[in-house]
């Protein structure tokens, strides 16, 4: 069964550093993301990535976030860092409780990962994001990176009047298929 699902526009996509730069490369990581976004003429909501240490910094960002119809969080988690972790899980609620819709909402953190996590944000049903994109696996900052620059150039290259679950699962299996052809080992899920 096709998703019905349609977000309206091309992609306007909001990178939120949610790190805290806690290895110190982090927050130059994802603006270094950033401008390889914009060099690829993808459209950002600002820039370079929102740097954020608490989801109550995100109320100050009400605007952007309303501009923005694809919204990535990048952060820490797994059992390494419990409490980056549980972070990551209040920056899930508070956009849950805050956020105006319909998005398409990505999901990355770097180190490990917080299995149980992802599988709320792909399993969430209704809600700001009826699109959304989790990683399945622990991924080290160049398979993120690669996978997510090549799934939102996908999606701004198919989606010139808005964002369809469709358009979403095509551009997930091409980047998919740039970590397998480059042998990384990272795994995204979708949510339709």
């Amino acid at each position: 069964m096709q998703s019905s699902v349609v977000i309206e526009g091309p992609p306007a996509l909001l990178l939120v550093d949610a790190s805290r730069n806690l290895a110190g490369w982090e927050s130059e990581f994802c603006d270094r993301l950033c401008a390889a976004m914009l060099r690829r003429g993808l459209r950002l909501v600002g820039e370079r990535s929102l740097q954020v240490s608490g989801p109550e910094q995100l109320a100050a960002h009400l605007p952007l976030l309303e501009a923005a119809n694809c919204l990535l969080l990048i952060g820490h988690g797994g059992e390494t860092t419990p409490s980056a972790s549980a972070e990551l899980r209040e920056y899930w609620a508070w956009l849950l409780a805050n956020a105006v819709g319909p998005k398409l909402l990505a999901v990355c953190s770097w180190a490990d990962h917080d299995p149980a996590f992802s599988d709320e944000v792909l399993r969430a049903a209704g809600g700001f994001a009826p699109l959304a994109l989790a990683q399945q696996s622990p991924v080290t900052a160049r398979e993120g990176g690669l996978f997510l620059l090549k799934f939102f150039t996908e999606l701004d290259l198919h989606s010139e009047v808005n964002m369809t679950g469709r358009m979403a699962w095509f551009s997930w299996s091409k980047a998919t298929a740039l970590l397998k052809r480059r042998r990384l080992t990272g795994s995204f899920g979708l949510r339709t």
